[in-house]
């Protein structure tokens, strides 16, 4: 798979990942499966199958994976939400700092975060975005859309030189790394790693929509996580996916 890299635009990959509708469902039926009498097969990528299979095999009130989690979402009841934490997703994303800012505010929904630092390196790429937005409004709109690149481009030119200049003068190199990204602008990028369960992704999802009022730029990284998690090959997601109208 090649990366998705539009120069200029956000992106985002599905790095890592671990679960599926089976663990959803076996978190759900916790009580069960650890009364059950059976052996644990020696693979542990075996033993949620052999599991589920148990669980289907000796119930015959239990419901199908599918029917316990439209089930637990069923609008009909409080959705039970605490079992599609049972699940995990790695993505690398390079976004603008405003809208990695806004992904901080959702520290509780997210597993772990951490991204690339400009205190402990110098940013070698450059990297920013562009609101292609601006270039629907005529000639003035792509003036200010041409005028940003190059404010951009300035602010990247006198951080290296910042970085230079102090070094030279005897600053350490770490505080004049720290101090000359001040140049950089608010559209500069940074790489991160975001881990969310399926859970948390979901929490973030529906209320960072662009139609609720959300910046368009954080409701289009999580449209891309989406996608990312219903592409993962064999559909393991699709259940879950649909349960909460997706």
């Amino acid at each position: 798979m090649k990366i998705n890299k539009d120069k200029l635009g956000n992106y985002v990959f599905l790095a890592d990942w671990a679960g599926s509708d089976k663990s959803h469902a076996l978190a759900a039926w916790a009580s069960t499966f650890l009364e059950a009498d059976i052996e644990i097969p020696e693979n542990p990528k075996d033993r949620i199958d052999a599991l589920i299979d148990h669980i289907l095999s000796s119930q015959k009130r239990t419901r199908s994976v599918q029917g316990l989690i439209t089930w637990l979402m069923d609008p009909s009841h409080d959705p039970h939400t605490s079992p599609f934490r049972a699940s995990y997703f790695q993505f690398i994303t390079t976004t603008d700092i405003a809208t990695h800012i806004q992904f901080l505010k959702h520290s509780v929904a997210m597993k772990g975060e951490n991204a690339e630092s400009a205190r402990y390196k110098e940013l070698k790429e450059d990297k920013f975005y562009m609101p292609k937005d601006w270039l629907e409004y005529g000639r003035e709109g792509k003036e200010l859309y041409e005028q940003l690149i190059e404010h951009t481009q300035w602010g990247n030119e006198m951080y290296h030189h910042a970085i230079s200049k102090l070094t030279a003068l005897g600053m350490p190199k770490a505080r004049a790394k720290e101090t000359a990204r001040y140049f950089k602008t608010y559209n500069s990028q940074l790489n991160s790693s975001k881990v969310f369960s399926f859970d948390g992704l979901m929490q973030v999802y529906f209320k960072r929509r662009e139609e609720k009022g959300a910046q368009r730029e954080i409701s289009d990284i999580l449209d891309m996580m989406i996608e990312e998690v219903r592409n993962i090959p064999g559909n393991p997601f699709q259940y879950s996916l649909k349960a909460f109208g997706l």
